[in-house]
């Protein structure tokens, strides 16, 4: 009986561009569904997004919106100055900005989840008297425009008359208590907390065990799948890279130590200059935008702890399971599918926070509280850098796609449930 050679099994098979072919004719109709709504998107999205790439590369000022005037090309010397070289704006350095914004992603999101799954947990106890009220309660932060939302926490935290200090102060005329109830909330300059000494030590012994964990790691995985025999692409670019990457920073960082001592500069400690000491400021907005998102995170988590059968719970109590082994076991995994798409797009909210930052504290004092978003606003609004603030937003975007590649790959948001 005749076998058929690898040859002609090669030339059986379908060619990428038959398949992409073969799947167009099969999909004409939805296709033609989506392509108005394609057209428009087209126009209103695609069609600015490709104008600020261009400006981007070109020193785009006032003068040249009419259109009369052309704006000179200068390649990339608009990204150039924006993250290494500096604009000549007041307050305005890349890198500690960029290490402020991650330290406030990372911090209130943490709150946000934490509090948010805590919250859920407790109302869903089914002795609990008025959950439903306390549910409707809890997202009344959450429902309110973000504008009325920033003046309210605005106002409670002046130094005159604000909510803060007129509680304080309520707090020592009826408890006998010493609290500060003419604090300058807003617009206090000297940090409260300044770890900023530490932080070349923190980089050479993280980045080192960091290296160490990671080298380890992908020893033992391999860069090969074992399943499919190819390269894991994640596994070379996310775990080769960073070990690149943390490897630089370390030594690095440790030459500079060795030279000069702890005031080290670079690329690595200058993320920490701002988000190692933070302003006062800080600490008042993050207490505001933690009250705003937690009640977002436990409408998700209660809506995932509903959905769990009651009957996992009972066979885990006839096993002799502990409540922490059924809340590690059950309740966890049967939470991720939900909380974790839930955590990303809180990520990517908290990182572009334009509203609870500008409306409270308006990037001050002295920029102490700007994030990227509300950077990028300034160099517009008041700057007029508009080739500068197009090449700024092209970085911010990057710089949000690696974080959300980064979170999707230690998170598995993508995979389906039985491939965690």
């Amino acid at each position: 009986m005749a076998t058929a050679t690898k040859s002609q099994l090669d030339s059986a098979m379908p060619t990428a561009w038959d398949s992409f072919r073969k799947g167009l004719r099969s999909s004409g109709l939805p296709w033609l569904f989506i392509a108005p709504s394609i057209l428009v998107m087209l126009f209103i999205t695609f069609t600015p997004q490709l104008y600020q790439i261009v400006i981007s590369f070109q020193d785009f000022q006032a003068e040249n919106l009419s259109g009369d005037v052309p704006a000179a090309f200068v390649g990339l010397e608009n990204f150039n100055e924006v993250i290494f070289k500096g604009l000549n704006i007041a307050n305005y350095a890349f890198f500690p900005l960029l290490g402020f914004n991650i330290m406030w992603t990372v911090i209130n999101v943490a709150f946000h989840a934490t509090i948010g799954l805590a919250v859920a947990l407790a109302l869903n106890a089914q002795h609990l008297i008025g959950r439903r009220i306390y549910r409707v309660l809890f997202v009344i932060p959450w429902a309110l425009p973000g504008y009325i939302t920033g003046l309210i926490w605005n106002n409670l935290w002046q130094r005159n008359d604000g909510g803060v200090n007129l509680l304080f102060e309520s707090f020592n005329d009826n408890l006998g208590t010493s609290l500060p109830t003419r604090t300058d909330w807003l617009g206090q300059l000297t940090p409260p907390v300044d770890v900023r000494e530490i932080v070349p030590y923190a980089i050479i012994f993280g980045s080192g065990l960091l290296v160490f964990l990671l080298v380890r790691w992908i020893a033992k995985k391999g860069f090969i799948d074992r399943e499919t025999g190819r390269i894991d692409f994640d596994r070379t670019i996310f775990g080769g890279g960073l070990v690149i990457l943390l490897t630089l920073a370390g030594i690095g960082t440790l030459i500079g130590f060795i030279q000069v001592g702890p005031s080290v500069s670079n690329s690595v400690t200058e993320l920490f200059d701002r988000a190692g000491a933070p302003s006062l400021a800080f600490y008042a907005v993050l207490v505001s935008n933690i009250w705003l998102g937690w009640p977002f995170m436990m409408v998700v988590a209660t809506g995932a702890l509903q959905s769990i059968p009651p009957d996992l719970y009972e066979a885990a109590d006839v096993d002799g399971a502990t409540k922490w082994d059924q809340f590690r076991q059950i309740t966890l995994p049967l939470l991720r599918p939900a909380m974790v798409p839930a955590i990303m797009l809180g990520t990517v909210w908290t990182f572009n926070a334009f509203n609870v930052i500008f409306f409270i504290t308006a990037g001050g004092p002295r920029g102490q509280t700007d994030l990227l978003i509300t950077q990028a606003y300034k160099l517009i609004q008041q700057d007029q850098l508009y080739g500068s603030a197009a090449a700024f937003s092209i970085v911010v975007f990057f710089v949000l796609l690696v974080i959300t590649l980064i979170n999707n790959r230690v998170t598995q948001a993508t995979k389906a449930f039985d491939e965690a």
